[in-house]
């Protein structure tokens, strides 16, 4: 970790001299710099890197699209032969690389919100309540999503029988980085999330209606994509119905017709501004082979899409030689982000898989309906019958698989659905001739740790 904590050393340096005069006014306890004031601490929390997840490996590990051109695996010195390895699942798919921004990144972002944190030791002066609340809930839920996000990409999926055995992650929870942690267990991980999360759930907050400063509403849906991992799908439910019924607005797609610039002027726009549907906003910045301008989207996955499912024309762009590119993220049109965060759509479909679990199935059909009912054309939509659906929970799934395209999820969704063992999802590609596949039950499913991590503490290695 010595690269590592160089580099937040000098992460830090940077938030000092950018905060204002109020943060400069620091105390300083065995060699620690913190923050003095609430409004100290909004700033850190405010700061943009705050709402950025490090998902290069979630990306390129996924099969959501492939790359035509062998020669686009090495263009761009900085993702050679990183870029390459890992998306053909090597055994070492980091080559020489000793840092992975997806692990150090998010360790950054850990120790602002530990370091922000500190506010329960500040002095509370007057009107200082208001913002010491708010800071409490949004820190803990950063702590919360950025341990989730390492768990999705260095841990075992999670499985209750051997999650107290199986290897986890260094849990930091303070700011000091001279500390050094070992690797928890995997249980240990969970609960450390869950804890956050329901401490922070139970701090009442006014302002709750901010995808940029995450609040109660923004808590609960990580606790239903925690419980949906998990696999406590009763929990999931619950929280997944809490969420709708205070956020429920879905943007309708029949309302983004016309040009690409009537397309990207409303609700897709730079940041996902005025977008009624988004909960937290987070998003990937992506490059190398990511890019829209190498990417080739998966074509037996756009040849699933129904015609009249206007998701076909709002999420791809298609290109002279037909080839198609995504180009629906909600971070706007145009640019190499995709959007990561939580939204309305993806509460809708964790209640209806949970509710089709439950065997609820006319709930989770009724909420199915809803979502198509504003991604299809109006002039030929109609809702789905139960008897025109073989498998109700296969077919949700399939919708997961649309809605949230590129958001970073189907990763951690394969694994999640190979550990449960009822819908195995293998990746395959083929590049140059030779077909590379991942199937399930593979250890390869887990990324490595870092070189630089297993360097400076001696923490266990994940097996390839």
């Amino acid at each position: 970790m010595k690269d590592l904590k160089n580099y937040l050393i000098l992460c830090f340096a940077v938030i000092l001299t950018g905060c204002g005069k109020d943060f400069l006014d620091v105390k300083r306890t065995s060699g620690q710099v913190v923050p003095k004031t609430s409004k100290d601490c909004l700033a850190i929390l405010g700061r943009e890197n705050m709402y950025y997840t490090s998902s290069d490996l979630a990306y390129l590990g996924a099969d959501e699209y492939y790359v035509k051109n062998p020669a686009d695996l090495v263009a761009g010195s900085q993702y050679t032969p990183f870029h390459q390895y890992a998306y053909t699942w090597q055994d070492n798919p980091y080559g020489s690389l000793r840092n992975i921004k997806d692990w150090d990144l998010a360790y950054e972002r850990i120790m602002y919100a530990n370091l922000a944190l500190d506010v329960e030791s500040a002095a509370s002066g007057q009107g200082e309540t208001a913002n010491r609340d708010r800071v409490k809930v949004s820190a803990r839920f950063h702590r919360a999503w950025n341990f989730y996000q390492l768990a999705q990409l260095f841990c075992r999926p999670y499985h209750e029988p051997t999650a107290g055995q199986d290897p986890g992650l260094p849990l930091r929870v303070d700011y000091d980085i001279s500390v050094r942690y070992g690797r928890s267990s995997l249980k240990e991980v969970y609960d450390r999330i869950l804890d956050d999360l329901k401490e922070a759930e139970n701090i009442r907050i006014v302002d709750d209606i901010n995808p940029y400063m995450p609040g109660t509403t923004a808590v609960q849906a990580l606790l239903a994509k925690v419980y949906l991992q998990q696999g406590k799908f009763d929990m999931a439910l619950r929280y997944a119905d809490i969420v709708l019924k205070k956020r429920s607005t879905l943007v309708d797609y029949n309302n983004l017709t016309g040009s690409i610039t009537d397309i990207y002027g409303s609700y897709f726009e730079p940041y996902g501004k005025n977008n009624p549907s988004i909960i937290f906003y987070s998003a990937a910045a992506v490059g190398g082979i990511i890019m829209p301008t190498r990417q080739n989207i998966d074509t037996l996955f756009t040849r699933s899409i129904e015609q009249q499912d206007l998701r076909g024309e709002i999420y791809f762009f298609t290109r002279p030689d037909g080839t198609k590119v995504y180009s629906g993220s909600y971070c706007g049109y145009g640019g190499n982000e995709f959007f990561t965060g939580l939204s309305v759509e993806e509460m809708l479909l964790i209640r209806a898989e949970c509710s089709a679990r439950a065997g609820s199935e006319k709930n989770a059909l009724d909420d199915i309906n809803l979502l198509r009912k504003n991604r299809f054309s109006h002039s030929s939509y109609r809702n789905l019958e139960l008897g025109e659906i073989d498998d109700l929970l296969a077919y949700i799934l399939g919708e997961r698989k649309k809605e949230l395209f590129m958001r970073g999820s189907r990763w951690e969704d394969a694994r999640r659905l190979n550990q449960e063992g009822r819908y195995l999802v293998s990746f395959s590609r083929m590049l140059d001739g030779v077909r590379y596949e991942l199937a399930p039950g593979e250890k390869k499913w887990v990324w490595p740790i870092p070189q630089s991590e297993i360097d400076a503490n001696g923490i266990e290695q994940n097996q390839r």
